[in-house]
């Protein structure tokens, strides 16, 4: 967790700060502790910021994309498209031709019908696809937060319908992925889900170039939660991972790298008494931040951690923070203790370096959009500025 007090003076508020030491750390951490033939790929959905793409490009194995534009920025952060895999259940005939045309390293194909529209677009340009069946699994893991498989769902071929395959003559089929859910914080449903994965991989017979696992790894957002063990997940991927030695395993994590790494922090601009609560409004709130907002997801409401960054031995005090919309839902923490938030103070929400930026209505009222700064060897730098609704005509 950074102090970013000290560098107050340097940001213009509010705004979204991401420590890189803290991101290469975990990225570290992941290499270190699994075999070579599991790449890591960071997911773009993440957090697309330019400058983080190009401090990641000579750290991970490659990028999952899931647009023609998160594609074209990773190639502008110097990325080659043999190290994307390019997810998506609705991908349009130009990002087809787009991934095909550049030699794209695997395209999910989410759908039989996407596989048939995958096949037409590369003989249409008379290369080849190259593609991974994205499965939806027939079994449920129950502690994934976001479930994204076992269930009717846009994402992937139902496992039951893989036997319709289409005749390709275009596609090659590389392998299979599977991104049953995410937001999991137990490493046992995990290594369930890491079983289940690779009985589907036994069961596809023919020799798979590359198993795709998704990540869905956890991020402890909320006081009280225990973090992901990482050190047992490591060790049930290895496990798992050493018996397939022909075949590459990409494991594509987003919020786990960047979410903890990266606070988004918002000056108080008004103290408000009402009917017994006290509500502290400050400049931001869900236009900037929907994650935290509860917005993006929860089912049940829970506040993000947040601190007063500008008093924070003052007196513990309950309150309310909501932002500085003509909107109900944006509301940051619902009755939280806070030391005592004064007018000008500058709060803190910490755990917003993932579906931040990225994931915000940021245009939304009309408000300015947040800049984002780096930190990086105790030097802060202003990686994208802030732009006014008038900018965008």
């Amino acid at each position: 967790m950074t102090a970013w007090r000290e560098y107050l003076h340097l940001l213009q508020l509010p705004c979204y700060v991401y420590n890189l030491t803290e991101i290469l750390a975990r990225v570290d951490l992941l290499k270190n502790n699994l075999p070579e033939n599991v790449r890591l790929y960071y997911a773009v959905k993440a957090n697309s910021n330019l400058h983080l793409l190009k401090a990641l490009r000579d750290k991970v194995d490659g990028l999952d994309i899931s647009s023609g534009g998160e594609f074209e920025q990773a190639v502008l952060a110097g990325y080659a498209p043999q190290t994307f895999s390019f997810a998506g259940p609705g991908k349009t005939d130009t990002e087809l031709e787009l991934a095909v045309n550049s030699g794209c390293g695997s395209l999910s194909a989410e759908s039989l019908d996407d596989l048939a529209r995958v096949e037409s677009v590369a003989r249409k340009l008379g290369k080849t696809a190259f593609v991974s069946l994205r499965v939806n699994p027939a079994g449920l893991v129950e502690k994934f937060a976001l479930k994204m498989g076992g269930k009717p769902t846009q994402f992937g071929i139902d496992e039951e319908a893989l036997e319709n395959l289409p005749e390709l003559k275009q596609t090659q089929i590389i392998g299979l992925h599977v991104y049953a859910g995410t937001q999991c914080l137990d490493a046992a449903a995990l290594a369930e889900n890491l079983q289940n994965i690779f009985k589907l991989a036994k069961k596809a017979g023919a020799p798979l170039r590359q198993i795709n696992i998704g990540g869905g790894f956890g991020v402890d957002y909320y006081a009280g939660q225990e973090p992901l063990d990482i050190a047992t997940v490591c060790q049930d991927l290895s496990r798992e991972a050493k018996k397939w030695p022909q075949t590459k395993i990409i494991l594509e994590l987003g919020r786990y790298l960047v979410a903890a790494a990266g606070d988004y922090l918002c000056p108080v601009v008004n103290i408000k008494k009402s009917r017994g609560k006290t509500f502290v409004i400050v400049d931001g709130g869900l236009h900037q931040n929907i994650s935290a907002t509860g917005n993006l997801g929860q089912i049940i409401r829970k506040n993000y951690k947040i601190t007063n960054l500008t008093n924070p031995q003052g007196e513990l005090q309950k309150v309310e923070i909501t932002g500085c919309l003509c909107t109900p839902l944006d509301t940051l923490a619902v009755n939280l203790e806070l030391p005592t938030p004064r007018q000008g103070d500058v709060l803190c929400v910490h755990n917003s370096g993932a579906y931040g930026y990225t994931a915000s209505p940021l245009l939304f009222l009309g408000h300015p959009t947040p800049p984002e700064y780096l930190l990086q060897d105790e030097k802060i730098t202003l990686i994208r500025g802030s732009k006014r609704l008038a900018e965008f005509n």
